[in-house]
């Protein structure tokens, strides 16, 4: 298959790199300049889980005219969905498929108002992977990836894509129900990243503090009345019980925790804050995840200065709002 990824960071460079390991034809697009030419030059190098492999991979930071492929894969930071999507619309041409499987909700949907109904489809991914510089990328976990047609139907577009998936040495399921795993994976990151990326501890770190452990069972209540009030059938209906059983065995460092150790602003919004826009509209309370969204965003401002602005002059700043000439 000829493949585009558009978003090559951790999970996305991951993906890339071994579907290209795979023989399969790859093009990258990403917006980070130095890690496009880190993946010209000297290729991109893969590592974790799957073993080693520097492979080489044509990369832009933005699309070529007329290029298109059988299938694109959509991994871009969420903050950026809309305008990927629009990009995304012009590489599958007039016969390819988009998919995305990037964290939050909200992505398909936009996807879907770029692309179309008809040429979208829907993933979600357990793997975890971690960015460690410009053109290097490690996939640190194997977990299920799902994808599968929005309306449930089995077509032969996702069993080919699976295929590739599965013989670039992923764990791929076809999957009837796919908005339920994509909101079952959603309901994990809101358990998980935010209070990760807050805190600084990974992801195990989390349930041996037992002011979090208590914490973090009152954010996933909130998200399960959400999805119970949408009428969303989650494929595992006691997702709550195997995350807590397994969370401690797991010592990943989820994305918004590299985000924000980075200096980036994170995919809150699309998490947390997304889950806050759906309670409101049913009118459930959501004082948790509330609090939990206040802090990163304080968290994440702070880091922002503290890695881009290490020599900020606070006192300078204090001098400008006392004398009125700064709010």
């Amino acid at each position: 298959m000829k493949i585009m990824v558009v978003g090559a960071g951790a999970m996305g460079g991951s993906f890339a790199g071994l579907l290209a390991v795979a023989g399969h034809e790859l093009r990258i697009i990403d917006t980070d300049s130095a890690h496009v030419e880190a993946i010209n030059r000297d290729g991109l190098l893969v590592e974790g889980v799957l073993g080693v492999h520097r492979v080489q991979v044509h990369a832009t930071t933005e699309s070529e005219d007329g290029e298109v492929a059988d299938a694109v894969i959509m991994f871009c930071d969420t903050n950026n969905t809309k305008e990927a999507s629009r990009t995304v619309a012009k590489l599958t041409g007039n016969h390819g498929v988009a998919i995305t499987f990037q964290n939050g909700i909200g992505n398909v949907e936009a996807l879907v108002d770029a692309v179309g109904p008809a040429r979208t489809l829907a993933g979600s991914s357990m793997c975890s992977a971690a960015n460690l510089g410009p053109g290097h990328v490690s996939l640190t976990h194997m977990g299920k990836t799902s994808l599968g047609e929005l309306d449930g139907t089995a077509t032969p577009r996702t069993e080919k894509l699976a295929k590739a998936l599965s013989d670039a040495g992923f764990k791929v399921e076809v999957s009837d129900q796919i908005m339920g795993q994509v909101w079952q994976k959603f309901l994990v990151n809101c358990a998980v990243n935010a209070i990760a990326a807050t805190t600084g501890l990974r992801s195990g770190e989390i349930p041996r503090v037992s002011e979090l452990a208590g914490f973090q069972d009152e954010v996933i209540k909130e998200g399960l009345q959400v999805i119970n009030g949408k009428g969303i059938r989650l494929p595992n209906p006691d997702v709550m019980s195997e995350l807590k059983r397994n969370l401690p065995k797991r010592f990943n460092r989820p994305s918004m925790l590299q985000h924000v150790d980075s200096g980036r602003k994170t995919e809150i919004d699309a998490i947390n804050g997304a889950l806050i826009r759906e309670a409101n509209e049913l009118g459930i309370a959501t004082p948790y995840n509330q609090s939990l969204v206040a802090l990163l965003k304080g968290r994440e401002q702070s880091q922002i200065r503290r890695i881009n602005e290490p020599n900020f002059d606070y006192a300078a700043w204090e001098a400008r709002i006392v004398d009125g000439k700064e709010q």
